[in-house]
C-alpha cells in the first residue's frame, strides 16, 4: 500500500485529491499538509511513500522542500510536483531538485493513478504536456521570475507593506490597523525575511519590483 502526503495550501485541492484516491487499490493512508514546515515534519516522522507537492506554498517553495528532502536520505519519499505551472523553467528547476514526476493540476484521475503506479515502481513520470514543453523545439526556455519563488505574504503583511510604502511610521501603522507597535515590528521582520531585504528601503523596492501590492 502506498501512503501519500497531499500538499497544497488550498484545502479544496486537498479534498479533491482525497476523493480521487480514497478507496483505490494500493492506496494507503492519506496525510495532509498546507505548508512547508508541516510537509517536512510529516514526511520525516510518518510512514510516507509518496508526496503530491504543490510548488507555491506560504512558507517554502516546492523546489526548496524537494531539495531538502532529497538531500536528507536516499530513502526519502518519492515526490510528484502537482502544480499549475507548466513553464519549462519551473519543470527544469524541479527536475534539478530531484523530483520524481511532474503533473499539471488539470490532470485527470486516470493519469494521476498511472503516475503514482509508475513512480512507485521506480520509474519517473512526466505528463505529456510537461514532456512536450521540455522537448519543444530549440526555443529558449523562459526562466521563472525571482518573485515566483518568494514566500507568500499574508493579508496583514500586505496591509503593513502598503503602509510602509506610503511612509507611515510604526506607531502610525499600529494606530491605523488597531494593533500594537510590537505586532507591527514582528510583521516587518517577517517581511524582511520573506523578501530578503535588509531594511525598509529594501522592502519598498521589492514591493514595487515584484508587484506585491497589485493583487
Amino acid at each position: 500500500m502506498t501512503n501519500i502526503l497531499l500538499v497544497d495550501d488550498h484545502q479544496i485541492i486537498i479534498d479533491g485529491l482525497r476523493r480521487l484516491l480514497e478507496g483505490e487499490e494500493n492506496i494507503g493512508v492519506l496525510h495532509e499538509a498546507q505548508n512547508g514546515a508541516e510537509t517536512i515534519k510529516i514526511a520525516t516522522e510518518e510512514a510516507v511513500d509518496l508526496i503530491l507537492l504543490d510548488i507555491n506554498l506560504p512558507d517554502k517553495s516546492g523546489f526548496d522542500i524537494c531539495k531538502e528532502l532529497k538531500s536528507q536520505s536516499d530513502d526519502c519519499p518519492k515526490i510528484i510536483a502537482l502544480t499549475m505551472y507548466g513553464n519549462a523553467g519551473y519543470i527544469n528547476k524541479m527536475i534539478k531538485a530531484g523530483v520524481d514526476g511532474y503533473l499539471l493540476k488539470n490532470t485527470g484521475r486516470e493519469e494521476l493513478l498511472k503516475a503514482i503506479d509508475s513512480i512507485m515502481k521506480g520509474e519517473r513520470y512526466f505528463s505529456k504536456e510537461v514532456t512536450d514543453t521540455l522537448v519543444a523545439g530549440a526555443q529558449p526556455t523562459k526562466q521563472p521570475k525571482s518573485s515566483d519563488f518568494i514566500q507568500k505574504l499574508t493579508r496583514r503583511e500586505k496591509e503593513i507593506l502598503q503602509l510602509i510604502t506610503e511612509e507611515y511610521t510604526t506607531d502610525e501603522i499600529a494606530g491605523k490597523l488597531f494593533i500594537s507597535s510590537t505586532t507591527v515590528i514582528t510583521h516587518r521582520k517577517s517581511l524582511l525575511r520573506k523578501l530578503n531585504a535588509k531594511n525598509v528601503a529594501g522592502l519598498v523596492k521589492k514591493a514595487f519590483e515584484f508587484g506585491l501590492l497589485n493583487d
